[in-house]
């Protein structure tokens, strides 16, 4: 055997003994990367903050934070954001 296919070999059964190696259903393994997509904040640059009137929100899929003034919202029906 090779000398790269035994450090294949042993690279995998480390990820084994750490729990980091993906034993399950890839569909599953692909819709929790997108999940944690979906929670990382990203860029709002239209909506101005209710707080301090700036344009400087991050949003998710349910919550927003102002980078300025440190406040945190949440999304309701309509899109109108609410004090946290």
């Amino acid at each position: 055997m090779g000398r790269m296919k035994e450090l294949f070999i042993e690279q995998q059964n480390e990820m084994e003994a750490d729990n980091t190696f993906y034993k399950g259903v890839h569909d599953s393994m692909i819709h929790s990367y997108a999940r944690k997509a979906i929670e990382e904040y990203i860029e709002e640059g239209e909506t101005p903050c209710p707080n301090c009137h700036k344009v400087s929100l991050l949003r998710n899929e349910s919550n927003a934070k102002c980078t300025e003034c440190a406040q945190e919202f949440v999304y309701v029906d309509g899109g109108a954001l609410r004090f946290m």
